[in-house]
């Protein structure tokens, strides 16, 4: 749910909704017999190569729950979510999706995945009454197409367009290299094609295309390969915690003036000021994309100002008392924009199915988020083409905006 307009509409239908829903009979059965509740499912990794994500994602999923519960829930029926643990396997997020629609059946009205692996996993499926709306941590460039993924969206720019934005900025600063390196993952390399052709487009050199481990690589080496190719900019993409910043931290100490960039999972706060206290100011300049405002950023966002408000409240004396990371502003976006998307399929008088409900998707368009993005929301091929690049500071441990927004 988020506020503003939109906010207010929707809780006028909510309550209009539970008062007219007994008497009309043009109203659709899954409306006319409201379950107890409904359930959004997800599968994080709580476990694993990438538990730090899954673990600061999982309060933002109930941070959402509650919220929308105190709206009304969705359609006059409150929600659940049903968090499971993935241990980032898409096999092991199969598994959770295809027993929560065995055990709850229809109360099961969308879910949030945990990987690009997950969401082609599933993708064949989500057929009939197997099929239900979902989002996922993923900006996979494929996943961006109605036609083949049509229940499947995100919250945000594909890789490719973060790709894009990032070389559009390397050109606006009269850069003429640049450098990729990525994780061996399909995670990692979704953009790289895409990144060579833009950036000859744009006259920009890519002088290195360099795969590393997502965990453990062997920094050395992969610097000493970065500084043999001599690259005023660097790329950097498919990582989430380690290695990004040991990558950074090795060129500095081999005395490298390379520019480096990354896209949205590089550039988590915490992550930054972390290594910041624990290894020095050497992160101090690194820029990157991100879709959203970061959430100190919080004049003219309402929604951002409820979640404050929540955070201080539920998680005093933890990181999340006053900040909310990107990853989990990510995951819960995905959701406001699932629960909008279903409620205006239930205001419409229609089944909450996965075909109706994509079709409405579709149809959000200029929509207030309440401040996660500056300008308004579009969803078009089941994404929202907006970002903006930010720079961090290790004096002030936070990232500022280096350009306007973007739509791509």
């Amino acid at each position: 749910m988020t506020l503003g307009k939109s906010s207010i509409s929707r809780r006028r239908f909510i309550k209009s909704a539970a008062a007219a829903g007994a008497a009309s009979l043009a109203m659709p059965a899954i409306v006319r017999a409201q379950p107890s509740h409904y359930i959004i499912g997800a599968s994080l990794p709580m476990t694993g190569p990438f538990a730090t994500a899954g673990q600061l994602i999982a309060p933002s999923l109930k941070m959402f729950e509650a919220f929308t519960n105190q709206a009304g829930g969705i359609g006059g029926v409150p929600i659940k979510v049903a968090v499971e643990d993935s241990g980032y396997v898409a096999q092991n997020a199969l598994a959770n999706y295809q027993r929560l629609l065995a055990s709850e059946g229809d109360a099961v009205i969308g879910y949030f995945g945990d990987s690009t692996g997950f969401m082609k996993l599933v993708a064949p499926e989500l057929k009939g009454e197997q099929a239900r709306l979902m989002s996922s941590t993923s900006f996979a460039s494929e996943l961006a197409n109605p036609e083949t993924n049509p229940y499947q969206f995100m919250a945000g720019p594909t890789y490719e367009d973060q790709f894009d934005i990032l070389l559009q900025n390397i050109a606006a600063e009269g850069g003429k290299s640049v450098a990729f390196i990525h994780s061996n993952t399909e995670f990692g390399l979704d953009p790289i094609e895409f990144g060579k052709k833009r950036a000859a487009e744009l006259g920009i050199e890519v002088k290195l295309i360099e795969a590393t481990k997502p965990q453990g690589a062997d920094v050395a080496t992969h610097v000493t390969k970065l500084a043999q190719a001599d690259a005023e900019y660097c790329i950097l993409q498919g990582y989430v915690t380690g290695v990004w910043p040991q990558l950074i931290g090795g060129a500095r100490q081999f005395g490298l003036p390379t520019k480096f960039m990354g896209t949205f999972w590089g550039m988590e706060k915490l992550i930054a000021d972390r290594v910041t206290a624990e290894a020095g100011p050497f992160l101090d300049g690194y820029q990157g994309v991100m879709p959203y405002r970061y959430f100190y950023d919080s004049e003219d966002a309402p929604r951002y100002q409820q979640m404050a408000a929540f955070s201080k409240e539920h998680f005093a004396g933890t990181p999340l008392e006053n900040y909310m990371p990107t990853w989990g502003l990510q995951a819960m976006l995905s959701l406001d924009l699932l629960a909008l998307t279903l409620a205006k399929t239930a205001e419409a008088g229609k089944e909450l199915t996965a075909d109706n409900a994509a079709a409405m998707l579709s149809e959000i368009k200029d929509h207030d988020t309440g401040g996660f993005f500056g300008p308004n929301a579009t969803i078009k091929n089941n994404k929202i083409g907006i970002g903006r690049v930010y720079q961090y500071s290790a004096e002030s441990k936070l990232f500022t905006p280096t350009s306007d927004w973007l739509e791509v």
